[in-house]
């Protein structure tokens, strides 16, 4: 459930910073010539770091759940 949760995060901190184009990411995806290789070239990264940091973050949120 964590590494679900940590995915879903790290893809939605990626979908925002599509959407409101910081950095002109948005516009270099929409503008590629193929925008869906685009779009997951910078999704899994994001997705990747959030598991990551949701499942090492794991030992510290069952150690001060009660």
């Amino acid at each position: 459930m964590s590494a679900l949760s940590g995915l879903l995060a790290g893809a939605v901190a990626a979908g925002v910073l599509m959407i409101l184009d910081i950095g002109s990411i948005g516009t270099l995806i929409a503008r590629s010539t193929d925008p869906l290789l685009a779009a997951a070239t910078v999704l899994a990264p994001f997705a990747l770091i959030g598991t990551g940091a949701a499942l090492g973050l794991l030992p510290y949120l069952r150690k001060f759940r009660r």
